[in-house]
């Protein structure tokens, strides 16, 4: 079971850096099976890894005046085949206004992935990118914002 002694976000607090997929962000929460109900889907769409990528990481930003929830989802999408959740699966975070958290985690390069945020508020910015190594330095054009991802419009709450 994973428990808080293995959360992690940062290296020196400012920097961002890659996690153990068994390390959670803080306030993190595996989901096993979907419980939670959100209002709203944002997708990053496919996207390929590239050549030399470290790892894959993503960021929200709370940017309500209330505490949120948010299911973030990293997919991997084998031409072909039906896409599936990758470790360590799906995470359900709690943000606190203003804050924001990430993941940041090592798959192979050169396949590929998509990103899905799930939340109850526009508020809450999600924001991906592809790192060289274990720690915050972005691979030039491998940064999608959140302006960039694809809002899903479901007819009823998501699940």
């Amino acid at each position: 079971m994973i428990g808080k002694e293995n959360t992690g976000t940062a290296l020196d607090g400012e920097r961002l850096g890659l996690t153990d997929v068994h390390v959670l962000p803080k306030g993190a929460v595996l989901e096993k099976e979907p419980v939670n109900k959100f209002k709203y889907r944002y997708t990053t769409g496919p996207f390929l890894l590239p050549q030399n990528s470290g790892s894959l990481d993503w960021i929200l930003l709370n940017n309500d005046t209330t505490q949120q929830r948010a299911r973030v989802t990293v997919f991997k999408c084998p031409i072909g085949t039906v896409k599936a959740p990758v470790a360590p699966g799906a995470l359900v975070v709690t943000i606190d206004p203003g804050e924001s958290t990430h993941n940041a985690n090592e798959y192979p390069e050169g396949l590929v992935y998509e990103v899905q945020v799930d939340c109850n508020s526009r508020l809450v910015f999600p924001y991906v990118s592809v790192w060289p190594s274990n720690f915050g330095v972005v691979i030039p054009g491998t940064g999608i914002s959140a302006g960039s991802f694809v809002r899903l419009m479901p007819g009823r709450l998501l699940v």
